[in-house]
């Protein structure tokens, strides 16, 4: 059996990061000694997570920038509750406790994995969407390996716009175009009083017998805004809810088809879950473009990650 060397994985590492990860690899002797230091918290933190379900700790160590131009490093690790809906991730742990100490501009980010096995993981749709709200030119620092090498790169490389040219909506095929008519149908049952936003999607999925169906989900919000449903995740959570879980396609109705983030970041996670190779059409007016979850969360955090 070949004995694979550091040198020889470190190699490998920057190939895969030149193809399917996010960012730039950066050794840890070329990161400044701010985020050297930066990265070394993260691990520190990561020894506190909570995590009797998953057994995957994950530390946050995020430099933040207050009003007056003062800086300070908040730390954060993942805490799972029983109830999963309660569990917190280390970066919106360590992003919440910014926020109430009244520094909300976020300059850096590092991440890590204390039971490091593989790549590292990304942070999760809900993560990047709470951190994109107060740092999109952030860096992140996504650790690689035990030997504190990063993947590098921006917030918002996290929530990235969809990439193609519109379509007009009559050029689809027969089942997206009725999906579109079925979203404009449907936008006045959205139940949006607090946003103000209403929205409709529709998960075009299969069953195991290769059965096709559509399934519509609205706005549902809560006064408790925390307890409200966004249209992408009801429409995709009926369709998982009656067996539909295959060959998914999200389509939606949007604000804007060239704006980054044109999916909530939760959505897109819920959606990560139905598969890699996930479709997602946005649909603004009559215009139309054609997607995927790969391309609008890139690098995703998926079951592959805890395994």
């Amino acid at each position: 059996m070949k004995t694979v060397t550091t040198l020889e994985t470190q190699a490998a590492m920057e190939a895969q990061a030149a193809t399917d990860m996010l960012g730039s690899f950066t050794r840890n002797e070329n990161l400044a000694a701010d985020e050297r230091s930066l990265v070394q918290e993260a691990w520190n933190v990561a020894k506190n997570a909570y995590v009797p379900l998953s057994h995957f700790p994950v530390g946050a160590a995020l430099l933040a920038q207050n009003p007056y131009g003062q800086t300070k490093v908040f730390k954060g690790c993942n805490v799972e509750n029983r109830f999963f809906q309660a569990t917190i991730c280390a970066e919106r742990n360590a992003a919440t406790t910014a926020i109430a100490e009244g520094y909300t501009r976020f300059l850096k980010v590092a991440l890590v994995l204390q039971n490091y096995q593989g790549p590292g993981a990304s942070p999760c749709g809900l993560c990047r969407q709470v951190l994109l709200e107060f740092g999109f030119d952030a860096v992140v620092l996504q650790v690689a390996d035990k030997q504190s090498n990063v993947y590098r790169y921006r917030v918002g490389d996290l929530l990235p716009a969809a990439g193609h040219e519109p379509v007009a909506c009559t050029k689809l095929d027969p089942s997206h175009k009725r999906a579109v008519r079925r979203l404009k149908e449907s936008l006045a049952r959205a139940y949006a009083p607090y946003s103000r936003k209403p929205r409709a999607a529709v998960c075009i999925a299969d069953d195991e017998n290769s059965r096709t169906r559509q399934w519509l989900g609205v706005t549902d919000e809560n006064a408790s805004y925390g307890g409200s449903a966004a249209a992408e995740c009801v429409a995709m959570r009926n369709a998982r809810s009656a067996g539909f879980t295959r060959n998914a396609t999200l389509v939606v109705a949007v604000d804007s088809l060239s704006a980054p983030n044109p999916i909530e970041g939760e959505c897109l996670q819920v959606l990560r879950e139905f598969g890699p190779d996930a479709k997602v059409i946005l649909v603004d007016g009559d215009a139309a473009v054609l997607s995927s979850v790969s391309e609008l969360l890139p690098d995703s955090f998926g079951p592959q990650a805890l395994s």
